[in-house]
């Protein structure tokens, strides 16, 4: 089963505002005379942040409440992880882009949790059940 990627992005609002910030990030870096590279990585842990938690809400979902909270903890540790993980490695790897990656993480990480408060169903009239 493929996958349009045109018809992922029309689905996926918050996947496109997410890859925009990251091209965003990266613009702005090369602007700056900074590294770009190091900058595109670190909003990419975004994403990566984003899948692994839509992932872990798509797997709690069906089944008992037991499973739900071990799939919720996990899938929190599982994010933790890649973002820390993802972190040090650009850190060991080009220890002077380090501060571009952490920058455009945060603020790529900032402006998703505002766009997940604004999809989120208790702030707005929702969307119908699947």
């Amino acid at each position: 089963m493929s996958v349009n990627p045109v018809d992922l992005l029309r689905r996926e609002p918050v996947l496109t505002l997410l890859l925009a910030l990251s091209a965003a990030c990266a613009v702005i870096a090369l602007v700056a005379g900074r590294n770009a590279a190091t900058a595109l990585a670190g909003a990419l842990l975004v994403v990566a942040y984003w899948l692994v938690e839509r992932l872990a809400a798509r797997v709690g979902r069906d089944g008992p409440f037991g499973r739900a909270i071990a799939v919720g903890l996990g899938g929190m540790v599982v994010r933790l992880a890649i973002v820390v993980g993802g972190l040090v490695v650009i850190g060991l790897i080009d220890r002077a882009g380090f501060v571009e990656a952490a920058f455009s993480f945060v603020a790529v990480y900032t402006i998703y949790l505002g766009a997940r408060l604004w999809r989120h169903p208790a702030l707005g009239p929702g969307r119908p059940a699947r």
